[in-house]
Protein backbone atom coordinates (compact mmCIF):
# COMPACT_ATOMS: atom_id res chain seq x y z
CA UNK A 1 0.00 0.00 0.00
CA UNK A 2 1.05 3.88 -0.92
CA UNK A 3 2.48 5.52 2.28
CA UNK A 4 3.18 9.43 1.68
CA UNK A 5 3.52 12.22 3.62
CA UNK A 6 0.37 14.34 4.04
CA UNK A 7 1.67 17.25 1.80
CA UNK A 8 -0.60 19.64 3.37
CA UNK A 9 0.32 22.39 4.88
CA UNK A 10 -0.78 25.52 6.80
CA UNK A 11 0.41 29.11 7.74
CA UNK A 12 1.14 29.35 11.50
CA UNK A 13 1.53 33.13 11.85
CA UNK A 14 -1.49 35.64 10.70
CA UNK A 15 0.98 38.39 11.49
CA UNK A 16 0.06 41.97 10.39
CA UNK A 17 2.68 42.71 7.87
CA UNK A 18 4.99 40.65 6.41
CA UNK A 19 5.26 38.73 9.70
CA UNK A 20 5.78 41.31 12.51
CA UNK A 21 3.99 44.77 13.22
CA UNK A 22 6.51 47.36 14.20
CA UNK A 23 4.79 50.27 16.17
CA UNK A 24 4.81 53.82 14.94
CA UNK A 25 3.14 56.42 17.45
CA UNK A 26 0.79 58.85 15.42
CA UNK A 27 -1.46 61.69 15.78
CA UNK A 28 -4.11 59.80 16.06
CA UNK A 29 -3.72 58.32 19.31
CA UNK A 30 -6.37 59.78 21.32
CA UNK A 31 -8.42 58.80 24.31
CA UNK A 32 -11.91 57.80 23.59
CA UNK A 33 -12.90 57.63 27.27
CA UNK A 34 -11.28 60.10 29.46
CA UNK A 35 -8.84 57.59 30.70
CA UNK A 36 -5.03 57.96 30.30
CA UNK A 37 -3.64 55.74 27.30
CA UNK A 38 -1.16 53.10 27.70
CA UNK A 39 0.04 51.81 24.40
CA UNK A 40 1.38 49.20 23.46
CA UNK A 41 5.16 49.05 23.75
CA UNK A 42 6.87 50.83 20.60
CA UNK A 43 10.33 49.15 21.70
CA UNK A 44 9.50 45.79 20.46
CA UNK A 45 7.53 44.43 17.63
CA UNK A 46 4.27 42.52 18.17
CA UNK A 47 4.50 39.01 16.72
CA UNK A 48 1.98 36.81 19.02
CA UNK A 49 -0.94 36.69 18.21
CA UNK A 50 -4.79 34.89 19.55
CA UNK A 51 -6.93 33.38 17.09
CA UNK A 52 -10.61 33.67 18.72
CA UNK A 53 -11.95 30.03 20.35
CA UNK A 54 -7.96 29.17 19.85
CA UNK A 55 -7.86 26.27 22.71
CA UNK A 56 -4.00 25.90 22.62
CA UNK A 57 -2.18 27.08 25.62
CA UNK A 58 -0.58 30.43 24.08
CA UNK A 59 2.01 31.37 26.61
CA UNK A 60 3.83 33.57 24.55
CA UNK A 61 0.32 35.58 24.12
CA UNK A 62 -0.16 35.65 27.67
CA UNK A 63 3.28 36.57 28.43
CA UNK A 64 3.51 39.52 26.03
CA UNK A 65 -0.27 40.65 27.08
CA UNK A 66 0.75 43.58 29.01
CA UNK A 67 2.80 44.68 26.43
CA UNK A 68 0.89 44.26 23.48
CA UNK A 69 -0.47 41.07 21.46
CA UNK A 70 -2.73 41.05 18.52
CA UNK A 71 -6.18 39.77 18.71
CA UNK A 72 -8.19 38.36 15.48
CA UNK A 73 -11.46 40.22 15.52
CA UNK A 74 -14.57 40.33 13.52
CA UNK A 75 -17.58 42.90 12.59
CA UNK A 76 -20.34 42.34 15.43
CA UNK A 77 -19.14 39.47 16.84
CA UNK A 78 -19.26 39.47 20.86
CA UNK A 79 -15.28 38.58 22.45
CA UNK A 80 -14.50 37.70 26.21
CA UNK A 81 -10.60 37.84 26.95
CA UNK A 82 -9.77 35.81 30.15
CA UNK A 83 -6.96 34.71 32.60
CA UNK A 84 -6.51 33.75 36.04
CA UNK A 85 -6.13 36.09 38.89
CA UNK A 86 -3.02 37.28 40.05
CA UNK A 87 -4.43 37.72 43.85
CA UNK A 88 -0.87 39.59 44.46
CA UNK A 89 -1.33 42.49 42.57
CA UNK A 90 -4.24 44.86 41.83
CA UNK A 91 -7.11 43.93 38.93
CA UNK A 92 -5.73 45.25 35.57
CA UNK A 93 -7.12 47.38 33.30
CA UNK A 94 -7.31 46.07 29.60
CA UNK A 95 -6.72 48.33 26.77
CA UNK A 96 -7.81 47.76 23.01
CA UNK A 97 -6.27 49.63 20.05
CA UNK A 98 -7.19 50.07 16.25
CA UNK A 99 -4.17 49.18 13.84
CA UNK A 100 -3.87 50.75 10.52
CA UNK A 101 -1.09 50.82 8.09
CA UNK A 102 0.89 53.63 7.40
CA UNK A 103 0.95 54.88 4.07
CA UNK A 104 5.02 54.28 3.06
CA UNK A 105 6.58 52.66 5.61
CA UNK A 106 6.33 48.90 4.99
CA UNK A 107 6.28 47.02 8.32
CA UNK A 108 5.03 49.80 10.29
CA UNK A 109 1.32 50.13 11.51
CA UNK A 110 -0.29 53.08 13.37
CA UNK A 111 -3.02 52.21 16.46
CA UNK A 112 -5.60 54.31 17.60
CA UNK A 113 -7.60 53.83 21.15
CA UNK A 114 -10.85 51.61 20.95
CA UNK A 115 -11.72 51.51 24.31
CA UNK A 116 -10.46 50.56 28.16
CA UNK A 117 -12.09 47.51 29.45
CA UNK A 118 -12.06 46.72 33.58
CA UNK A 119 -12.58 43.13 34.52
CA UNK A 120 -15.22 41.12 35.85
CA UNK A 121 -13.81 38.53 38.64
CA UNK A 122 -15.66 35.30 37.59
CA UNK A 123 -14.15 32.65 39.81
CA UNK A 124 -10.34 33.16 40.07
CA UNK A 125 -10.37 34.63 36.80
CA UNK A 126 -10.36 38.29 35.29
CA UNK A 127 -12.97 38.70 32.29
CA UNK A 128 -13.06 40.97 29.75
CA UNK A 129 -16.22 41.72 27.49
CA UNK A 130 -16.38 43.33 24.40
CA UNK A 131 -17.89 43.57 20.86
CA UNK A 132 -16.10 44.69 17.91
CA UNK A 133 -17.65 47.17 16.07
CA UNK A 134 -14.94 47.28 12.93
CA UNK A 135 -16.91 46.66 9.53
CA UNK A 136 -14.15 44.04 8.19
CA UNK A 137 -11.68 41.29 9.69
CA UNK A 138 -9.25 43.60 12.08
CA UNK A 139 -5.90 43.21 13.82
CA UNK A 140 -6.35 44.79 17.84
CA UNK A 141 -3.40 45.47 19.15
CA UNK A 142 -3.38 45.29 23.53
CA UNK A 143 -1.96 46.73 26.90
CA UNK A 144 -2.47 45.79 30.54
CA UNK A 145 -1.79 48.04 32.60
CA UNK A 146 -1.98 48.95 36.55
CA UNK A 147 -1.89 53.14 37.75
CA UNK A 148 -0.29 53.81 34.00
CA UNK A 149 2.05 50.94 34.11
CA UNK A 150 2.81 47.80 32.31
CA UNK A 151 0.96 44.90 34.68
CA UNK A 152 4.13 43.29 36.06
CA UNK A 153 1.96 40.26 37.76
CA UNK A 154 1.55 37.28 36.19
CA UNK A 155 -1.06 36.31 33.31
CA UNK A 156 -1.88 32.43 32.75
CA UNK A 157 -4.16 30.10 31.02
CA UNK A 158 -5.25 32.92 28.86
CA UNK A 159 -8.28 32.03 26.87
CA UNK A 160 -10.15 34.33 23.94
CA UNK A 161 -13.28 33.27 23.36
CA UNK A 162 -15.70 34.63 20.35
CA UNK A 163 -19.51 34.31 19.34
CA UNK A 164 -21.05 35.63 16.51
CA UNK A 165 -24.62 35.41 14.54
CA UNK A 166 -23.82 34.46 11.36
CA UNK A 167 -25.07 31.57 9.42
CA UNK A 168 -23.72 28.17 10.34
CA UNK A 169 -24.06 26.84 6.44
CA UNK A 170 -21.22 27.24 3.75
CA UNK A 171 -20.91 28.07 -0.41
CA UNK A 172 -18.40 26.83 -1.48
CA UNK A 173 -16.73 27.81 -5.03
CA UNK A 174 -14.66 25.40 -6.60
CA UNK A 175 -12.03 27.64 -9.04
CA UNK A 176 -10.20 25.68 -11.86
CA UNK A 177 -6.98 27.63 -12.64
CA UNK A 178 -5.24 27.17 -16.14
CA UNK A 179 -5.21 23.86 -17.73
CA UNK A 180 -6.47 20.94 -15.99
CA UNK A 181 -6.24 17.00 -16.12
CA UNK A 182 -8.71 14.62 -15.26
CA UNK A 183 -7.13 13.17 -11.93
CA UNK A 184 -5.42 9.78 -11.15
CA UNK A 185 -8.87 7.74 -11.27
CA UNK A 186 -9.92 9.52 -14.20
CA UNK A 187 -12.30 12.78 -13.08
CA UNK A 188 -12.78 15.97 -14.65
CA UNK A 189 -13.46 18.87 -12.23
CA UNK A 190 -17.44 18.56 -12.40
CA UNK A 191 -16.85 15.09 -11.43
CA UNK A 192 -14.43 16.45 -8.64
CA UNK A 193 -16.83 18.97 -7.18
CA UNK A 194 -19.32 15.85 -6.70
CA UNK A 195 -16.77 13.88 -5.08
CA UNK A 196 -15.59 16.77 -2.85
CA UNK A 197 -19.10 18.11 -1.81
CA UNK A 198 -19.96 14.27 -1.20
CA UNK A 199 -17.03 14.44 1.80
CA UNK A 200 -17.22 17.72 2.97
CA UNK A 201 -21.02 16.91 3.80
CA UNK A 202 -19.75 13.51 5.45
CA UNK A 203 -17.44 15.08 7.22
CA UNK A 204 -17.95 18.36 8.13
CA UNK A 205 -20.61 17.10 10.90
CA UNK A 206 -22.10 19.91 12.67
CA UNK A 207 -22.89 22.92 9.84
CA UNK A 208 -24.50 23.21 6.82
CA UNK A 209 -22.50 22.95 3.53
CA UNK A 210 -25.26 24.31 1.24
CA UNK A 211 -23.81 23.71 -2.40
CA UNK A 212 -20.57 23.60 -4.41
CA UNK A 213 -20.47 25.05 -7.52
CA UNK A 214 -17.81 25.47 -10.26
CA UNK A 215 -16.29 28.28 -12.04
CA UNK A 216 -13.45 28.82 -14.42
CA UNK A 217 -10.61 31.31 -13.91
CA UNK A 218 -10.31 32.12 -17.88
CA UNK A 219 -14.27 32.51 -17.37
CA UNK A 220 -13.46 35.54 -15.15
CA UNK A 221 -15.72 38.45 -16.26
CA UNK A 222 -13.26 40.85 -15.47
CA UNK A 223 -9.50 39.13 -14.75
CA UNK A 224 -10.01 35.88 -17.46
CA UNK A 225 -7.23 37.17 -20.02
CA UNK A 226 -4.56 36.56 -17.19
CA UNK A 227 -5.49 33.16 -16.39
CA UNK A 228 -5.85 31.53 -19.86
CA UNK A 229 -7.18 27.77 -20.32
CA UNK A 230 -4.13 26.02 -21.82
CA UNK A 231 -1.78 27.11 -19.50
CA UNK A 232 -0.99 24.59 -16.71
CA UNK A 233 -1.15 27.00 -13.17
CA UNK A 234 1.60 26.58 -10.33
CA UNK A 235 0.93 28.51 -7.36
CA UNK A 236 3.74 30.81 -6.44
CA UNK A 237 5.02 30.50 -9.78
CA UNK A 238 3.12 32.24 -12.13
CA UNK A 239 2.40 34.60 -10.07
CA UNK A 240 3.89 35.74 -6.78
CA UNK A 241 0.46 35.29 -4.91
CA UNK A 242 0.31 31.95 -4.01
CA UNK A 243 -3.38 31.92 -2.91
CA UNK A 244 -4.91 33.90 -6.08
CA UNK A 245 -6.73 36.00 -4.06
CA UNK A 246 -7.76 38.38 -6.90
CA UNK A 247 -10.06 34.92 -7.74
CA UNK A 248 -11.80 35.40 -4.46
CA UNK A 249 -15.11 36.88 -4.18
CA UNK A 250 -16.41 35.64 -7.53
CA UNK A 251 -18.27 38.36 -8.61
CA UNK A 252 -21.93 36.23 -9.08
CA UNK A 253 -24.56 36.53 -6.64
CA UNK A 254 -24.47 33.60 -3.92
CA UNK A 255 -20.44 33.33 -4.39
CA UNK A 256 -19.03 36.50 -3.11
CA UNK A 257 -19.21 35.30 0.29
CA UNK A 258 -18.07 31.52 -0.75
CA UNK A 259 -15.36 29.13 0.70
CA UNK A 260 -13.34 29.67 -2.34
CA UNK A 261 -10.87 26.08 -2.68
CA UNK A 262 -8.70 27.35 -5.67
CA UNK A 263 -7.49 24.17 -8.13
CA UNK A 264 -4.04 24.51 -9.53
CA UNK A 265 -2.30 22.49 -11.58
CA UNK A 266 0.66 22.00 -8.73
CA UNK A 267 2.17 24.02 -6.32
CA UNK A 268 5.29 25.52 -6.99
CA UNK A 269 7.10 24.22 -3.74
CA UNK A 270 8.54 20.13 -3.22
CA UNK A 271 5.58 18.13 -1.64
CA UNK A 272 2.86 20.68 -1.26
CA UNK A 273 -0.42 19.53 -1.89
CA UNK A 274 -2.45 22.77 -0.97
CA UNK A 275 -1.56 25.08 1.77
CA UNK A 276 -4.27 27.95 3.52
CA UNK A 277 -4.10 30.67 6.58
CA UNK A 278 -4.42 29.46 9.95
CA UNK A 279 -8.00 30.54 10.49
CA UNK A 280 -8.04 32.82 7.27
CA UNK A 281 -11.00 34.49 8.89
CA UNK A 282 -12.07 35.33 5.05
CA UNK A 283 -14.95 34.04 3.25
CA UNK A 284 -15.11 36.66 0.22
CA UNK A 285 -12.91 38.67 -1.08
CA UNK A 286 -9.62 39.43 0.45
CA UNK A 287 -5.80 38.89 0.72
CA UNK A 288 -4.90 34.98 1.21
CA UNK A 289 -8.72 34.27 1.59
CA UNK A 290 -8.35 30.98 -0.37
CA UNK A 291 -7.41 27.38 0.18
CA UNK A 292 -5.46 26.07 -2.58
CA UNK A 293 -5.39 22.45 -3.70
CA UNK A 294 -3.05 20.91 -6.60
CA UNK A 295 -3.98 18.37 -9.09
CA UNK A 296 0.30 17.31 -8.89
CA UNK A 297 2.56 17.32 -6.31
CA UNK A 298 6.55 18.40 -6.93
CA UNK A 299 8.33 15.84 -5.80
CA UNK A 300 11.73 16.55 -4.36
CA UNK A 301 13.27 14.62 -7.31
CA UNK A 302 11.83 17.24 -9.59
CA UNK A 303 9.45 14.74 -11.24
CA UNK A 304 5.57 15.51 -11.12
CA UNK A 305 3.18 12.81 -8.95
CA UNK A 306 -0.56 13.15 -10.44
CA UNK A 307 -2.76 12.58 -7.78
CA UNK A 308 -6.12 10.94 -7.24
CA UNK A 309 -8.94 12.35 -6.72
CA UNK A 310 -9.44 11.43 -2.89
CA UNK A 311 -6.20 12.94 -2.76
CA UNK A 312 -7.29 15.89 -3.48
CA UNK A 313 -10.20 16.06 -1.88
CA UNK A 314 -8.66 15.23 1.55
CA UNK A 315 -6.54 17.88 1.12
CA UNK A 316 -9.44 20.49 0.75
CA UNK A 317 -10.74 18.78 3.51
CA UNK A 318 -7.79 19.44 5.83
CA UNK A 319 -6.90 22.60 4.57
CA UNK A 320 -10.28 23.92 4.97
CA UNK A 321 -9.87 22.50 8.77
CA UNK A 322 -7.03 25.29 9.26
CA UNK A 323 -8.59 28.07 6.85
CA UNK A 324 -11.50 27.59 10.29
CA UNK A 325 -8.85 27.68 13.10
CA UNK A 326 -7.65 24.02 13.88
CA UNK A 327 -4.75 23.29 13.75
CA UNK A 328 -2.50 20.11 13.53
CA UNK A 329 -3.14 17.43 16.17
CA UNK A 330 0.09 17.21 17.01
CA UNK A 331 2.67 19.88 16.37
CA UNK A 332 5.27 19.56 13.80
CA UNK A 333 8.61 21.15 14.02
CA UNK A 334 7.85 23.18 11.31
CA UNK A 335 5.04 24.35 13.30
CA UNK A 336 6.64 25.70 15.81
CA UNK A 337 10.12 26.81 14.59
CA UNK A 338 9.63 29.81 13.27
CA UNK A 339 12.17 33.17 12.52
CA UNK A 340 10.99 36.39 12.07
CA UNK A 341 13.32 38.96 10.36
CA UNK A 342 13.30 42.48 11.69
CA UNK A 343 13.97 45.58 9.16
CA UNK A 344 17.53 45.83 10.35
CA UNK A 345 18.18 42.44 9.61
CA UNK A 346 17.70 40.77 12.65
CA UNK A 347 16.03 37.71 13.33
CA UNK A 348 14.35 35.98 16.36
CA UNK A 349 11.96 32.78 17.10
CA UNK A 350 8.25 33.35 17.69
CA UNK A 351 7.53 30.03 17.64
CA UNK A 352 5.11 28.75 20.86
CA UNK A 353 6.21 25.38 22.50
CA UNK A 354 3.13 25.47 24.56
CA UNK A 355 1.48 25.17 21.58
CA UNK A 356 2.72 21.65 20.49
CA UNK A 357 -0.89 20.08 21.26
CA UNK A 358 -4.31 21.76 19.69
CA UNK A 359 -5.72 22.41 23.59
CA UNK A 360 -8.83 20.01 22.42
CA UNK A 361 -9.39 17.58 24.39
CA UNK A 362 -10.79 14.98 22.41
CA UNK A 363 -7.79 15.06 19.87
CA UNK A 364 -4.91 12.48 21.44
CA UNK A 365 -1.46 14.29 20.84
CA UNK A 366 1.35 12.06 19.72
CA UNK A 367 4.81 13.59 20.82
CA UNK A 368 6.80 11.12 18.14
CA UNK A 369 5.79 13.50 15.69
CA UNK A 370 7.89 16.65 17.32
CA UNK A 371 10.64 14.37 18.57
CA UNK A 372 11.24 12.53 15.35
CA UNK A 373 12.22 15.71 13.57
CA UNK A 374 9.74 15.23 10.47
CA UNK A 375 9.11 18.12 8.77
CA UNK A 376 12.38 20.13 9.92
CA UNK A 377 11.95 24.20 8.90
CA UNK A 378 14.00 23.97 5.57
CA UNK A 379 17.06 26.20 5.58
CA UNK A 380 15.70 28.48 3.02
CA UNK A 381 12.32 28.88 4.46
CA UNK A 382 13.75 29.39 7.86
CA UNK A 383 12.28 33.17 8.20
CA UNK A 384 8.54 34.30 8.36
CA UNK A 385 7.47 36.22 5.18
CA UNK A 386 4.52 37.22 3.41
CA UNK A 387 4.30 33.51 2.04
CA UNK A 388 3.32 30.00 2.74
CA UNK A 389 5.20 27.22 4.81
CA UNK A 390 5.22 23.71 3.87
CA UNK A 391 5.72 20.33 5.53
CA UNK A 392 8.72 18.13 3.73
CA UNK A 393 8.40 14.10 2.96
CA UNK A 394 9.67 11.77 5.11
CA UNK A 395 11.06 8.83 3.12
CA UNK A 396 10.83 6.26 5.97
CA UNK A 397 7.60 6.03 6.81
CA UNK A 398 7.37 2.42 6.00
CA UNK A 399 8.03 0.73 9.41
CA UNK A 400 8.08 4.29 11.41
CA UNK A 401 6.01 4.53 14.81
CA UNK A 402 3.93 7.02 13.36
CA UNK A 403 1.83 3.97 12.85
CA UNK A 404 1.33 3.87 16.82
CA UNK A 405 -0.12 7.57 17.20
CA UNK A 406 -3.01 7.57 18.68
CA UNK A 407 -4.53 10.63 16.49
CA UNK A 408 -3.50 8.65 13.43
CA UNK A 409 -7.32 8.71 12.05
CA UNK A 410 -8.05 12.47 12.76
CA UNK A 411 -8.52 14.73 9.64
CA UNK A 412 -6.06 17.17 11.04
CA UNK A 413 -3.21 14.61 11.87
CA UNK A 414 0.33 15.91 9.91
CA UNK A 415 1.02 12.81 8.45
CA UNK A 416 -0.85 9.97 5.89
CA UNK A 417 0.15 7.07 6.30
CA UNK A 418 -2.62 4.89 5.01
CA UNK A 419 -4.81 5.68 1.32
CA UNK A 420 -7.81 4.13 2.80
CA UNK A 421 -7.76 5.41 6.26
CA UNK A 422 -11.48 7.17 7.19
CA UNK A 423 -10.52 9.91 8.65
CA UNK A 424 -12.95 12.47 11.01
CA UNK A 425 -13.04 15.44 13.18
CA UNK A 426 -14.21 15.30 16.94
CA UNK A 427 -16.76 16.80 18.32
CA UNK A 428 -14.62 19.40 19.66
CA UNK A 429 -12.54 20.60 16.21
CA UNK A 430 -16.42 20.43 14.66
CA UNK A 431 -17.80 23.07 17.44
CA UNK A 432 -14.47 25.01 16.91
CA UNK A 433 -15.24 25.08 13.03
CA UNK A 434 -18.93 26.24 13.85
CA UNK A 435 -17.88 28.84 15.91
CA UNK A 436 -15.49 30.31 13.36
CA UNK A 437 -17.87 30.05 11.04
CA UNK A 438 -20.53 31.96 12.84
CA UNK A 439 -18.15 35.02 13.65
CA UNK A 440 -17.25 35.25 10.20
CA UNK A 441 -19.33 37.58 7.89
CA UNK A 442 -20.75 35.96 5.01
Amino acid sequence: MKKVCKKWMWVYSFLCILGVCLLTACSELVDVDNDPTLPPDASRPIVHKIYPNDMAKNDSVAFNLARGVMLVVHPNASYQLSFDVDSTMPSPELQLFHTFPINGESGRVGYTKVRSLQPKIVGNRYVYSFVCEENKMSIWFTSLGVDGQYFPGRVKNISFTGTGSYSDSLTINLIAVGAIEKTLDGKNVEELASEMLRSFRKKYLGITIDTIHVRYAHEHPTLGNRYPQNKPWVAGVNSEDFFVSELTGWPEDGLRNALSIVLVHSIGENDIMGFSRLFSGILGAGKEGSVVIGENVRKSSGEMEHLSSKNIVMTAVHETGHFFGLRHTSATRRDLNQVVLLDDGSTFSVGDMSNVEDGLTDTPFCKYVLESGLYRQAEEQDVVRGDIYYLKRPNYLAKSAIYSCPDLENIMFPVTVEDDLDVSFTKQQMELVRSSLTIIPH
